[in-house]
């Protein structure tokens, strides 16, 4: 795994330095908005390649229990297409791009997520869903034997998303997340969120958890600009909410309500020209909940991403409509 995101970042800079002689480029395909360079007349197709997992840790402090489910982790593929106000991303995992070879150990994990992100001034409407099936224990955590626990039929469904608002308009939340805006100078800002999602879990048919979680909070993101094309992102989230869960096993149907506590981290690397972006990108997102007093549940998001994008020419009937749609929208 190390020596996987070694030449990953070995990618990274070359890239960067290759593509430097583009720099005068700029100027004729950008938009310099304050601190912010748009482009407002460029597509942005986007490719990503990221470890992304969702797992859960069950705790028991009274008997000095934990147990962590997870799916068995391989490098997945993200594609977004980026157009003004409009991201949409699709996830998946091609067979071409399985770089592990412990099925047998782990089990197989399946992968599937959509996702679109828009923006209205200074609001930010994030959407996403996710499906993963195939999960497993690691014994060598709990010292129960030699062969890891596979479950494969525990599947995880997961729709939601958050709610920003953005209170720094010299700051470019865009940097962050999928590069179709660039930084300038470096900026910071205060961006309290809302966050809600719904999860289902289930084991075959006869074990199905029903989750709901909302929270809200502070958060603050800065763009550190190193010089005009390489920025380093970061932002932290801390929210606290509400989760309810309904559990359902064997016909018998029981429901729990308590605090949830939320904490997001973003990192990154970035670097930009004219018409290409590149960068390095980790996540952490962590919902803890609180609904019975002798279990604690832990929902763990996480993934560590590489990516590379290209900006192209709108096409002309595509321009029309969108500027037609944000005149009456009011953007």
């Amino acid at each position: 795994m190390k020596l996987k995101y070694s030449l990953l970042s070995i990618l990274f800079l070359g890239l960067a330095y290759g593509l430097k002689a583009q720099e005068k480029k700029l100027d004729t395909i950008s938009t310099e908005t304050g601190n912010i360079t748009k482009y407002p007349d460029k597509i942005t197709l986007r490719l990503g390649l990221t470890n992304d997992s969702n797992s859960y840790q069950l705790t028991d402090p009274s008997d000095d229990f934990s147990i962590t489910i997870g799916p068995n982790q391989r490098l997945r593929s993200n594609i977004s297409l980026l157009f003004r106000f409009i991201e949409i991303n699709v996830g998946y995992t091609p067979a071409f791009l399985k770089f592990n070879d412990d099925d047998d150990e782990n089990g197989k994990t399946t992968y599937f997520n959509l996702g679109t992100r828009f923006y209205y001034k200074k609001w930010m409407q994030n959407l996403e869903y996710s499906k993963t099936k195939g999960f497993y224990v690691d014994v060598s955590d709990l010292n129960i034997g030699e062969e890891n626990v596979i479950f494969p039929d525990f599947k995880v469904t997961r729709i939601g998303g958050n709610t920003s608002y953005i209170f720094n308009e010299n700051f470019s939340f865009r940097t962050i997340f999928k590069q179709n805006e660039w930084q300038k100078s470096s900026a910071g800002s205060f961006v309290p969120t809302l966050s809600y999602y719904y999860s289902e879990i289930s084991n075959e048919s006869s074990s199905k958890d029903k989750v709901f979680d909302i929270t809200i909070g502070p958060s603050y993101f800065y763009n550190w600009v190193i010089n005009k094309r390489f920025i380093v992102t970061s932002g932290l989230l801390l929210g606290i909410g509400y989760s309810h869960t309904t559990s359902k096993s064997n016909n018998e149907k029981t429901t729990s309500d308590g605090l949830n506590y939320q904490a997001d981290l973003t990192l990154g690397l970035g670097y930009n020209i004219a018409n290409f972006f590149t960068g390095i990108n980790i996540n952490s997102q962590s919902f803890n909940h609180n609904t019975d007093g002798d279990y604690k549940l832990s929902d763990q998001h996480a993934y560590a991403e590489f990516h590379i994008g290209y900006r192209f020419n709108a096409p002309k009937k595509v321009l029309d409509k969108m500027n037609k749609l944000q005149k009456k929208v009011g953007l």
